[in-house]
C-alpha cells in the first residue's frame, strides 16, 4: 500500500515537472504578433467560456433591462388608464352642466316672455313608481308659489301646486286623471278639457284625454292643444300637446288622445306662476 502511494507521487511529479518544462519552453517560443505560443494556447482554452460566459452575462442583463421596460410601461399605461378615466368623467360633467346649462336657458326664456311673474324651481323628490302623479319642488310659500299655481315647463304645461310649504311644494301633474285642465284646439278655438289617465292603482298611460268636445266639432290628428284659460288656474296660450287620434263621431262628445308636450320623465327644472293677473275679477254683482 506504501509502495502504491509512492509511486502515484513520483508520477504525479513527474508529470508536473513536464509540464512546467512545456510552459516554460511555450513561453519563450514567439507564435508571431508579439504574442508567446503560451499565451496563444491560453487564450485559445480560455476564449469559449469566456464567450459564454460573457453572452449569459449581457442576456441576463437584457433581461433585466427588459423587465424594467416592462414595469415602465405597464405603469405608464396605468398612469395612461387613470387619465383617461378622469377626462371621461370631466367629459361627462361638462356635458351635464351643458344639458342643464340649456335647459335653464330655455326655462329663463319662457320666464322672459311669459306676461306673468314667475319663479323657477328644481325637482327635488318625484313618486318611485312608472306613472308617477306628484313631484316635489323646492320652493314654496316663502319664495310667493301659492296653492293652484299653474306649473310649466320649457316644453309646455306640468300641472299645478296641490300642496305646499314654506320651502317646498307638491305638484300635482298632467298625467293624473284627477287633474283637469280647461283647453282648445289652437287653430280652430274647440274647447275642451284634458285629463290624465293614470288612476290610484299608478298604471296607465302618458296619453292624454280631451274630454267635452262636442261630437260636430272639428277635430285632426297633429292639430295644436293649448290652454283656454277657463278654469282659472293656467293663464291662456300655454302648450299643452299635440292630437295624437280622434276617434270616429261615435255620439253627443268625440273621444280625442293628447301626446302632451312636456316631459314628465325628463324635469329637473320648472317654471311656477306666482302672479294671479290671469285670474278674472268680478267687478258687478249679478241679480
Amino acid at each position: 500500500m506504501i509502495a502504491a502511494g509512492s509511486a502515484r507521487r513520483t508520477r504525479l511529479l513527474v508529470v508536473a515537472l513536464v509540464l512546467g518544462h512545456l510552459v516554460a519552453i511555450t513561453r519563450q517560443v514567439d507564435a508571431g504578433a508579439g504574442q508567446t505560443l503560451f499565451d496563444r494556447i491560453v487564450f485559445s482554452v480560455l476564449s469559449p467560456p469566456q464567450r459564454a460566459v460573457g453572452g449569459a452575462m449581457q442576456g441576463a442583463g437584457g433581461l433585466w433591462s427588459g423587465y424594467l421596460d416592462l414595469r415602465g410601461a405597464r405603469a405608464e399605461k396605468e398612469r395612461l388608464e387613470d387619465e383617461l378615466e378622469a377626462a371621461r368623467r370631466e367629459l361627462q360633467q361638462l356635458r351635464a352642466r351643458a344639458r342643464e346649462t340649456d335647459k335653464l336657458r330655455e326655462l329663463l326664456g319662457l320666464k322672459r316672455i311669459l306676461p306673468y311673474e314667475s319663479v323657477t324651481a328644481e325637482v327635488v323628490a318625484r313618486e318611485g313608481v312608472p306613472w308617477f302623479r306628484t313631484i316635489t319642488v323646492d320652493k314654496g310659500s316663502a319664495s310667493g308659489v301659492r296653492l293652484n299655481a299653474a306649473v310649466l315647463s320649457s316644453s309646455g304645461v306640468v300641472g299645478r301646486v296641490v300642496s305646499l310649504g314654506p320651502l317646498a311644494a307638491r305638484v300635482q301633474l298632467l298625467l293624473d286623471r284627477d287633474c283637469g285642465v280647461g283647453v282648445m284646439i289652437e287653430s280652430t278655438g274647440v274647447a275642451g278639457v284634458v285629463s290624465g289617465q293614470v288612476g290610484v292603482a299608478d298604471s296607465g298611460t302618458s296619453d292624454l284625454v280631451m274630454n267635452y268636445v262636442p261630437g260636430y266639432a272639428e277635430v285632426a290628428v297633429g292639430d295644436v292643444v293649448v290652454t283656454s284659460g277657463l278654469d282659472r288656474i293656467f293663464p291662456k296660450g300655454l302648450m299643452v300637446g299635440r292630437v295624437r287620434a280622434v276617434a270616429p263621431d261615435a255620439g253627443l262628445f268625440r273621444d280625442i288622445r293628447v301626446t302632451p308636450s312636456a316631459r314628465f320623465d325628463r324635469l329637473e327644472r320648472v317654471l311656477i306662476v306666482t302672479d294671479e293677473k290671469h285670474e278674472p275679477e268680478l267687478t258687478e254683482s249679478v241679480r
